[in-house]
């Protein structure tokens, strides 16, 4: 039998002597898989994360990448595990709460174009939950974003977003690529575009180009799209508290540029320096500005 199995004759015997070949094995109390892991530590905090985004919009739950940085911030004396380890875990525990599935497709684009777009997020003014909304005015080049948060989403968030956008950086984009944003231009017959008057003598001020996507063709600007859900991800996870609306806006300029400290995704280069290549083709601000 050893001969026509190749085993060790005492492997052979082990199994002929064996009556139940579905009998579990005891695990060793020494073998080391049996030994508190690492991650152990945080495991309490971390269900408890993910338990309460049950009850946050499923587009504002934890990812591992978001569990892991607030456990680097907040917990820096129980984490003693990588981000692999990490993601591992959060992986799996979703799979018991609920599954989930995640992607983004990586675009290229000529520097000092801008794409802008609304996102939803819910959050916290004076311990009022609101239903709000985002502006996120996204520089596909350097993959730098900026955002501002508003109660709704007409021509005021609008225009007010990017004015506020425009003054802190010093800069216009030359062109920005627009949704068919009813605040921005009125679609007609046979797919004809009129912009909204207020919104043409903002362009005009500015001195950028506005360009509209086709309609039903989102991925025409596929990098502002990406970008809303990651500012939703990183930035509105935990659901935001605050008192002062502008105040939590100026904020989040600020933790805009602090997002630029890390390298491009497939440049391998710091965002923040190919967001310098993006302003030096920028226009300059209008004169009184």
């Amino acid at each position: 039998m050893c001969k026509l199995t190749g085993h060790n004759y005492r492997t052979v015997v082990k199994y002929l002597e064996k009556n139940d070949f579905n009998e579990k094995i005891e695990k060793n109390s020494d073998d080391k898989r049996g030994r508190p892991r690492q991650i152990d530590s945080v495991i309490g905090i971390i269900d408890q994360w993910l338990m309460q985004d049950k009850s946050a919009p499923l587009k504002q739950r934890h990812t591992a990448k978001r569990i892991f940085t607030r456990l680097q911030e907040e917990y820096p004396e129980l984490l003693s595990v990588g981000y692999r380890s990490i993601c591992r875990y959060v992986s799996e525990k979703k799979k018991e709460l609920y599954k989930e599935s995640r992607g983004y497709i990586p675009l290229s684009h000529p520097s000092g174009e801008a794409q802008v777009d609304f996102g939803k997020a819910m959050f916290y003014e004076n311990d009022t939950a609101i239903n709000g909304h985002y502006l996120s005015l996204s520089f596909p080049y350097s993959n730098a974003a900026y955002t501002q948060v508003f109660k709704g989403e007409n021509q005021e968030c609008l225009l007010e977003g990017l004015k506020t956008i425009f003054e802190y950086m010093g800069k216009v984009p030359y062109k920005i690529w627009f949704d068919n944003l009813s605040a921005a231009v009125v679609l007609g017959k046979n797919k004809t575009r009129s912009l909204v008057k207020q919104f043409e003598q903002f362009s005009l001020h500015y001195g950028f180009e506005a360009t509209f996507c086709n309609p039903n063709s989102g991925h025409e600007k596929g990098h502002v799209e990406n970008k809303i859900g990651y500012v939703r991800r990183n930035m509105f996870v935990p659901i935001p508290r605050f008192t002062s609306l502008e105040d939590y806006n100026k904020e989040l300029l600020l933790k805009s540029d602090s997002d630029m400290d890390r390298k491009h995704y497939i440049k391998d280069v710091k965002i923040s320096d190919l967001f310098e290549k993006d302003k030096k083709q920028m226009i300059n601000l209008p004169i009184g500005c």
